[in-house]
Formats: C-alpha cells, structure tokens, sequence
C-alpha cells in the first residue's frame, strides 16, 4: 500500500512540474505580446517596409517582386480580408511568435520529455527579441516555424507517407518564406545522413527533400524569366552584404552592384580570408551575440548541461537543428553589420535561439531529474539510518 502511494506521487510530481511550467509559458507568452504590441505598434517596420506595395503588385503567388512570396501572399490575403496593412504585418508576426512557442511545447516534449518541452517553451515565450521581431514583421519567423515543422517530419521516428509529404510541404514553405532556408535544410538532411547511414530513409528523404525543391522551382523560374537570374533577389542581397563589409555605411567610393552568388561571397577575399572569417564569426557569436540574443544568462549553463546530456543520452535531432540553424550564420557574422557595436542583427540568431532553448530545456531537466534522485537516495538512506537508530534504542 506504501509502495503505490509513492508510485502514485511520484507520478503526481512528474506532471505537476511540466503543466506548472507550461502555465507559466502560457502567462509569460501572453505579457510578451501584449507588451510587444503596446511599446512597439509604431516602430519602423524595416525588412516588411514595402511588403504592402510588393502585395498590391503581386498578380500570383510567386509574383513577388525582391523578396521570396510567402510573406507577401499572407499579408496580401489579410488585405483582402480589409486588414490594415501596417498592422495585419505586426499581427502576423505575433501569430507566429505564439505558433513557434506551442509547437516547441509539442516537438521538444515528444522527442525529449515533458519537462523539456515545457522549459524550452517557457524560455521562448519571454524572449523579448523574439517579440520585438514579430513585431518588426521580418520574415525569419516564417522561416522558422515551417523548418521546426520540417525538423520534426524529416526525422521523424517511424515516417510514414504522408510525415514525409508534410517535411517536404514544410521544407519548400520555409524557403518559400526565406530562400537561405535551404542551407538548413541541406545541411540537416546532411548531419542525419552522416549519423545514421545505413539506417538513413533514402525513400523518405527523397520524397520530402524532391517536394521541396518543387514548390520552389516556379520561384527559381519566376526570378529567371524577370531578372535573368534564378538567385537573383538573393544575390542581390549578398551583394549589398560584401560591399557593406568591405566599403561600410555612407561611402562615397564606387562599389560593385552586379548579383554575387553564394561562393562569390564567401571566398570574396580569398580562401584563407573565408577561414580566418568564419572562425572570427564563430568566437564573436558565442562570445557576444549568443549570449545577447538568449538575454537570461543562466540559459548558458542550461544549455551546455543540454549540449552534453544530448550526446550523453543521443538525442541528435536537437544537435542536428542547432548546427544546421547556426553554421549558415557564420557567413555573416564577421560583417560589421551594426556600427557601434560591430556583428549582425540579432533576427538571424533566431533559429539558433530555438536551438539553444530546445538544448537549455533539455539540461534543465536533465538536472532536476539527478537533482531528484539524488534528493530521495540521501533521505532513503536518512531514513534508512533514523529506523537502524530506533531499532538500537528500543533493544537498550
């Protein structure tokens, strides 16, 4: 009787901590919007500035100017409805803050436990930057969630069919949203394939990676016929990227305008320039835009808590999404992107922060779980120890 009333709280406890966790998710999520949406309804839109006129223009899906179409056709679909434009952009973004931070709930609680789950979305939701760029209307939160959905699909644990059509559905809205998603997509597909290989679903992976590169393609044509150019819009903006790291804000000096592709960027310099670059943009994240974009420090410890209990406990789906979300950030994190404080905007830390709250989740109840049972093997044996003491005085 004594055994099934412990087994009995103990399973009270396990549930009571991840649904005390959630609920606090849910309260801190809903003061995040409101305060987001009352200190910022005014700020400059920025990235989203001209997506109204790029809605209007737009004749069909893929007709979306300079920037990739997802974003447009939404915000073109809630002025249909007679949304203002300026804040159908905000409300979306908030949206997808409040989407990302049930999903995390979801995907983390499945693949790593309850407890996990409700951390690392307790940890989103009072992200403040997270809130400030759903209302900045920047189209990384449309990034974001659709390669959450991806990550999940891709590897999921028994694929099925109809997981492997929703990766690739997931997949080609992610780049439908932003095109630099794909390198998150290769990459992760990459990391799976490496670490599973023999046990890697080819078939799946096929499907879901094909479907994807499908619902791109009338994009990649649509730029073709218009710019000539597939990549256009993309390296375009790469362009814009190496003039602004070589030449800065406001220079008179002439400077290049024609497209430059993704190889052109890196190897802009030269090749031991590229390396000396990523390894400057490796120590300059980890020592100053991490560290910001996770604003509550203790994350930090949490996160390598999480980091080693992945590979302790094999969980590498989570290690998967935090490499392939913040290896195509080394790129850019050298450019002197912000002038007073060098580095990058932090919105393309966003997936990496996903990554780090996903990983911080786990450690978090990687220690309570050894905090517990350290707790109860110390009272056992205090308890152990007061009945051999009793034993002794009842024998005097």
């Amino acid at each position: 009787m004594a055994a099934e009333t412990k087994t009995c709280k103990k399973i009270d406890f396990e549930r009571l901590i991840p649904l005390f966790l959630g609920i606090v998710a849910a309260v801190v999520l809903s003061y995040n919007i409101l305060v987001c949406w009352k200190v910022y309804r005014h700020a400059p839109l920025r990235e989203a500035a001209s997506r109204s006129l790029m809605a209007d223009g737009s004749r069909f899906f893929y007709a979306s100017g300079l920037v990739e179409p997802l974003p447009v056709f939404a915000l073109k679909a809630a002025m249909a409805l007679g949304a203002d434009p300026d804040a159908a952009v905000r409300a979306e973004g908030l949206v997808l803050f409040a989407a990302i931070t049930a999903i995390t709930l979801l995907f983390v609680r499945r693949r790593c436990g309850p407890v996990a789950g409700s951390m690392a979305a307790m940890l989103l939701a009072g992200n403040p930057y997270l809130g400030y760029y759903a209302m900045r209307g920047g189209s990384h939160l449309y990034a974001l969630f659709f390669i959450l959905l991806f990550w999940y699909w891709f590897d999921a644990e028994k694929p099925t069919v109809a997981s492997s059509l929703a990766a690739g559905l997931s997949g080609g809205l992610a780049c439908l949203s932003r095109l630099d998603s794909a390198w998150f997509i290769l990459i992760s597909a990459g990391l799976l394939l490496a670490l599973k290989r023999r046990d890697f679903r080819f078939k799946a992976a096929g499907l879901s990676l094909g479907l994807a590169f499908l619902l791109v393609l009338p994009y990649l044509v649509y730029q073709k016929a218009h710019y000539g150019n597939s990549l256009y819009a993309q390296e375009l903006q790469l362009r814009r990227w190496a003039n602004l790291d070589r030449y800065g804000y406001n220079s008179g000096r002439p400077m290049p305008s024609e497209p430059l592709s993704a190889a052109g960027f890196i190897f802009r310099d030269g090749a031991v320039s590229a390396v000396r670059k990523t390894f400057g943009g490796l120590g300059r994240s980890f020592s100053y835009e991490i560290p910001r974009v996770i604003y509550y420090k203790l994350i930090v410890v949490l996160f390598f808590l999480g980091f080693y209990a992945a590979f302790v406990l094999k969980k590498d789906a989570l290690l998967v999404f935090f490499t392939a979300a913040f290896l195509p950030v080394l790129a850019l994190a050298p450019v002197r992107q912000i002038p007073a404080t060098g580095g990058i905007e932090l919105r393309y830390y966003l997936s990496t922060l996903w990554g780090l709250a996903a990983l911080a989740g786990l450690g978090f109840q990687e220690a309570l779980e050894w905090g517990t049972s350290r707790f109860a093997a110390w009272l056992e044996a205090k308890s152990k120890a007061y009945e051999a003491a009793q034993k002794r005085e009842g024998k005097n």
